[in-house]
């Protein structure tokens, strides 16, 4: 769906979820098809992969994942968004040679901006990518 804000083009399209590991690659995917062609679309896949594998490891209580995209010509905006009651998002050191717990890092490094917003609905992570950084 294309809006208009302050006079930038704008898509905007949304996928839900349920809370289960084996949806991680569907929110790839989803990702994909709505940055196809974007300056920022391999990126963009990468971390919002992170952030549903959070999502749907971590979300105490959570039954589904919203992963909510928007892209403009100056760049994307993506949340991903739980229904979980319970814990908060943490940043965390793994130990050398550990699989996980890298997600926020590479979120870090790779993002323009990010951040998390929790309330009684649930937890959303959210990340910015400006097409001038992408590559």
């Amino acid at each position: 769906m294309w809006s208009d804000r302050a006079g930038v083009r704008e898509d905007v399209q949304a996928m839900t979820l349920g809370r289960d590991p084996g949806e991680v690659p569907s929110a790839r995917r989803f990702v994909r098809a709505v940055l196809a062609g974007h300056r920022a679309a391999g990126d963009a896949e990468l971390l919002a992969s992170e952030l549903v594998t959070n999502a749907v490891v971590h979300a105490d209580g959570a039954g589904r994942v919203t992963v909510r995209v928007v892209a403009s010509e100056t760049g994307v905006h993506v949340e991903v968004a739980d229904d979980g009651r319970s814990g908060m998002p943490c940043w965390r050191e793994p130990e050398a040679g550990e699989e996980g717990g890298r997600g926020f890092q590479l979120v870090d490094a790779i993002a323009t901006r990010w951040g998390l917003l929790r309330d009684p609905a649930g937890t959303c992570c959210w990340f910015d990518l400006d097409d001038s950084q992408a590559l």
